[in-house]
């Protein structure tokens, strides 16, 4: 065993010594690869290490970035963030934010969250300091002078809205009669009847029947419309559709709705351009209106009136003033019609005032 101990000792020298040697080698290798011109400014020491240290002062050209948020499903242990190295970068430096930490992470999401709050706070004290607070000096001449041509501005506006409701006023005066800008009180709908009694006959045509050597066989069919179609709101109206009697002259009462102090009649018929004929011959020409209290009253003359062939369906008439009187039922006598001989027409007869 000694034997073999003492035969390994030499090659352990022998390593050792190589080493030593190749390490000698590498520093005067290494010796003489610097610079002459540092060596005799002294920037070198004995031992061939610098003397001379230079410090490099970091700036920072682009901002930091925040890091992206972790999903909740991930482990925040494992998550590996970017650290920064204090070594090369200030970190005593007041402008340096290590945004990496989770307390600035934390810090950042509060401010985030917190953000709508602070802006609705900012705007409420903005209207409590703008209604509140804000006080303005009117006396000033600029102030004066500014009211004074807002106030001018806003009257010529005022005359200019005025103007065009006038206009629009007799634009829509121009387009609804006056009989349908006022109540009706002759309307079956509210309550209104006709006196049959004290009202002419039903026109019968002679054509509806049947007749030989002067005997009536078959008498002619009544009439299909009443007298009630008078007085009912229907609208528009039409050829035909309407109430007749026998010869120019006859006589229609009606049952008011109400009681009232009467102020105009209106008397209706078909225009020429909507009569299959284009006359309207059958039209009542002269009436006369009478106002009862009672029915058995002998009545009132309120007046007499003519329709005009050639002016609007719907024609009003207003009752003088020392003739108004608070009446109950009315008759309207029709005088005479535009030339038909046979029967006159009535269309509708409405009744205006205000109640007793």
């Amino acid at each position: 065993m000694s034997s073999v101990r003492s035969a390994k000792r030499p090659n352990l020298r022998k390593s050792t010594l190589s080493d030593s040697v190749s390490s000698t080698f590498v520093l005067s290798e290494a010796m003489l690869r610097r610079s002459q011109r540092l060596q005799s400014n002294g920037y070198y020491g004995s031992q061939g290490e610098p003397l001379i240290s230079y410090k490099e002062t970091l700036h920072r050209v682009f901002k930091w970035r925040r890091p992206r948020p972790v999903p909740d499903n991930i482990d925040q242990d494992t998550v590996e963030y970017n650290t920064v190295d204090c070594d090369t970068v200030d970190c005593n430096n007041n402008d340096f934010v290590d945004y990496s930490s989770g307390s600035s992470r934390g810090l950042f999401r509060a401010i985030k969250a917190l953000r709508p709050l602070v802006l609705m706070l900012a705007l409420c004290f903005g209207l409590i300091f703008s209604i509140g607070g804000l006080k303005m000096d009117f006396s000033t001449p600029f102030m004066s002078e500014y009211l004074m041509n807002r106030h001018e501005q806003v009257e010529r506006k005022a005359q200019e809205l005025q103007r065009e409701l006038m206009d629009l006023r007799k634009r829509i005066d121009f387009l609804l009669p006056v009989g349908d800008r006022m109540p009706n009180f002759a309307l079956e709908e509210l309550g209104a009847k006709i006196v049959k009694e004290q009202s002419s006959a039903s026109y019968l045509s002679e054509q509806g029947g049947l007749k030989l050597w002067g005997l009536t066989l078959i008498p002619a069919k009544p009439p299909r419309v009443s007298s009630r179609v008078v007085i009912q709101g229907r609208a528009p109206m039409l050829p035909g559709v309407c109430w007749s009697f026998a010869g120019s002259q006859g006589h229609l009462t009606i049952k008011l709705s109400h009681s009232i102090a009467i102020s105009h009649v209106t008397l209706g018929h078909i225009s020429k351009m909507v009569s299959p004929s284009g006359k309207v011959s059958s039209a009542p020409r002269m009436f006369s209106v009478f106002g009862k209290r009672a029915l058995d009253d002998s009545g009132v003359h309120l007046g007499t009136f003519v329709y005009d062939e050639n002016g609007d369906p719907l024609q009003t008439f207003r009752i003088p003033d020392d003739k108004v009187d608070v009446i109950r039922f009315i008759t309207l006598h029709v005088l005479n019609n535009w030339g038909n001989p046979e029967y006159s027409c009535l269309y509708k007869f409405r009744v205006h005032g205000k109640l007793a």
